[in-house]
């Protein structure tokens, strides 16, 4: 029986083409019979063009949102409700998650890994079936599949604690796929080695802007090991992983005037470290289109809550807002009164979600209110950019306490603050001169920076661990609850995670379930 795996449509238009212009505009759909296949460079090549492809599936992206957004108290239902094929998604806004929901299912994930699993399996034959495939292709080829198997994996860890570990491609009938989990800190092991690997393969410039953006770089590379390093509280190497990022000459925030339509609008900025890579007439991204909304769709299925929505004309807003916030150890100055983040990320009324889905295109010239474009192109998805990396190494500074990493920290949280608030003084250290004061900032920073960007969710969860209680982190989220009798965070550590798929229960059954889902009842 010959051996088959999906792989993707990308590489039968791609062996129809003599141009590798469209080497990230292709989909993957099909299959290839492996036996035929993986005798040329182009061969190696098209499978790991799948391999970031499958990043950008509906199902994927979705999960992106859901697992790092969702359940925070950024977002809440959108005021025409949401659609019944994501009727999941309401049940998450209402606090009621338990294994039979959709978004329990890692499937689509574990589809990316096997991808790049099969990939780092078949790869290394190539070299003796093309004399132009070199070891060092192959091992540019490796860095780029661990680094995307390594993203993927760290999504699963951050949203499910404890996962399978799968490093074995699936080629074979006989082979045997029921798995136990491994421990959090396993796998987290097995992809800092594998990136530590790659940085010494990756490409640092493939000369074009969309693949410096779309493909693992040296940049993005370290800016993943960044964010695993903050997630392990491994504060040391979180900050020497951002000072390499940091002295990368290629990197640079956008300018105040532009900064909003260069990042999200047109994509692929200045600021931009990795992002997936979209095309209208290829891909559309839908799911951001439909949550968040977009010119065919105004309006997404989410909003932003009222009770943290702020309007910095009138200098009204939501009591919890993160834009209208009072400076400590002051009783008249206020953070982001005057922050161009808050009509840029929703919108100032209504609460709609803004970013991605639109383009600021004036202000009122009575200064009342933002006008609204709605985009008509697809948005790229961003994974990493320069002031997140700036905002974990603030994060990872305020951990290592004293004095000048707490000065080097407001440093960096002004960077992006400044930006966004043009005009306006700087955050001065005199007014946070103290650890718990300083991680409030930066979370409050990485809030208004990264709003809607995956990130949230993440952000409450790291807390949460450095505390040991959840208490923060369900203050935080209850806030969007509108008077719901009960909360919507996490009663205990373990409810912060996932609960893993009955289906995927009941088809291994080396798994346990995530401990508070195996003993809390479906209420």
């Amino acid at each position: 029986m010959k051996k088959i795996f999906i792989i993707g449509l990308m590489i039968l238009v791609l062996f129809g083409s003599s141009s590798c212009d469209k080497w990230l505009d292709l989909k993957p759909e099909s299959e290839i019979v492996l036996d035929e296949y993986w005798k040329s460079e182009g061969d190696v090549d098209a499978v790991l063009a799948s391999c970031y492809k499958s990043l950008t599936e509906d199902d994927v992206i979705a999960r992106m949102i859901v697992w790092g957004e969702l359940r925070s108290d950024n977002i809440v239902v959108g005021y025409n409700g949401i659609d019944t094929k994501r009727y999941d998604m309401y049940r998450i806004l209402e606090g009621n998650l338990t294994p039979t929901n959709a978004y329990s299912s890692w499937g689509s994930f574990y589809s990316v890994i096997n991808y790049c699993n099969t990939l780092l399996y078949y790869a290394p034959y190539v070299i003796d079936r093309d004399e132009n495939f070199t070891a060092a292709d192959l091992n540019r080829v490796k860095a780029e599949a661990l680094s995307i198997r390594s993203l993927c994996y760290f999504y699963l860890v951050r949203s499910f604690k404890e996962v399978p570990w799968m490093d074995e491609a699936s080629i074979s009938d006989s082979q045997n796929y029921n798995k136990a989990k491994s421990s959090e800190d396993e796998v987290l092991n097995h992809i800092i080695s594998d990136l530590e690997f790659a940085k010494k393969y990756v490409s640092t410039d493939f000369g074009r802007t969309d693949y410096n953006k779309g493909r693992f770089t040296l940049d993005a590379v370290n800016a993943l090991l960044a964010d695993i390093y903050l997630w392990k509280m491994d504060y040391a190497n979180c900050v020497k992983s951002c000072d390499q990022i940091l002295a990368s000459k290629k990197l640079k925030l956008e300018s105040p005037l532009y900064s909003f339509i260069h990042v999200f609008y047109l994509g692929n900025s200045t600021e931009s470290i990795f992002e997936l890579q979209f095309n209208e007439n290829v891909q559309k991204n839908n799911m951001v289109i439909v949550l968040y909304g977009s010119s065919s769709k105004t309006y997404g299925e989410l909003r932003f809550p009222t009770n943290l929505m702020f309007n910095p004309y009138t200098v009204k807003g939501g009591v919890y807002s993160p834009f209208n916030y009072p400076v400590p150890s002051s009783s008249t100055l206020f953070e982001g009164t005057k922050d161009i983040r808050s009509k840029q990320s929703y919108n100032i009324n209504s609460g709609n979600i803004f970013k991605y889905a639109g383009v600021m295109e004036a202000d009122n010239a009575a200064g009342t209110d933002a006008l609204y474009g709605y985009r008509s192109s697809t948005p790229n998805w961003i994974i990493y950019r320069l002031s997140d990396v700036m905002l974990m190494k603030a994060e990872a500074l305020v951990e290592l306490d004293g004095e000048t990493n707490l000065k080097n920290a407001i440093t960096l949280v002004n960077y992006s603050y400044t930006r966004s608030n043009e005009g306006q003084d700087t955050l001065a250290y005199a007014n946070y001169n103290s650890k718990p004061a300083m991680e409030d900032l930066v979370l409050r920073e990485r809030q208004r920076e990264l709003m809607f960007e995956g990130k949230r969710w993440y952000d409450l969860v790291r807390l949460a661990r450095r505390e040991n209680s959840t208490g923060t982190l369900n203050t935080f989220v209850d806030h969007k609850s509108s008077g719901n009798a009960g909360s919507l965070g996490a009663p205990v550590m373990n409810a912060m995670y996932m609960p893993i798929s009955r289906s995927e229960i009941e088809s291994n059954p080396k798994l346990k379930q995530n401990p508070y889902y195996a003993t809390s009842s479906s209420n």
